[in-house]
């Protein structure tokens, strides 16, 4: 498999033969699996905050060449420039859905799908209250 694009519609797809009962597993293994996909998403998670810090970048000094490579690392670091998803926060963040997705499979192939939808809506509560 290849890029991203690849992974997200690759477990996209076992996610559906999962919801099917296509793809089963026994529970034991499902739940390990969804723990570490979960521990890899929060991971994931904390490694996109931390990207906030290279939106502005000091110590480049004042030289013409020295201003655009900052420009340039903050913009691979946090968005802008031509492709305004070429940057170290949207690839993590496509890690983040493709860790989630696995999550969500994983509790799909065990017959846990009632638990992840009431997880999803504690997430979604969750990161509401922080807008």
């Amino acid at each position: 498999m290849g890029g991203v694009e690849d992974q997200h519609a690759y477990w996209t797809q076992l996610g559906q033969q999962a919801v099917a009962g296509v793809f089963r597993m026994e529970p034991e293994l499902g739940e390990a699996l969804r723990a570490a996909a979960k521990v890899y998403a929060e991971g994931l998670e904390m490694a996109k905050i931390d990207t906030a810090e290279l939106a502005n970048l000091t110590g480049w000094g004042s030289l013409p060449s020295a201003k655009a490579l900052r420009v340039k690392f903050e913009q691979k670091g946090v968005g802008g420039g031509s492709d305004p998803n070429d940057n170290a926060a949207q690839r993590i963040q496509d890690h983040i859905d493709i860790a989630w997705l696995q999550h969500d499979t994983f509790a799909a192939a065990i017959g846990k799908l009632e638990l992840v939808d009431e997880e999803r809506a504690a997430q979604l509560r969750a990161a509401g209250e922080g807008v």
